[in-house]
């Protein structure tokens, strides 16, 4: 299972990215008033693994990228579960 972490966007006068995690769930990101603030703390959270979690890190470029990526997770879990009471 993978974590997820979204692309930087502009929020409420201020720029942030969300993640995602098996563990957590959707996470709003923290807003940043510095866009190079974001894309600082934006690396280091893809380098350090989002805040402790154990699965495999995939950075996602665009909205859709991450949408996309959230969807499929979604749709599998639903799949899978639905196996296991078959």
């Amino acid at each position: 299972m993978y974590a997820f972490v979204g692309p930087i966007v502009t929020r409420e006068g201020g720029y942030a990215f969300d993640s995602w995690t098996p563990e957590q769930g959707l996470s709003r990101g923290y807003l940043y008033r510095r866009i190079e603030d974001a894309h600082y703390a934006r690396k280091v959270e893809i380098r350090s693994g989002i805040r402790g979690s154990s699965s495999p890190m995939l950075a996602c470029s665009t909205v859709d990228e991450f949408t996309s990526a959230l969807a499929e997770h979604s749709l599998a879990t639903i799949a899978r579960h639905h196996l296991a009471s078959a």
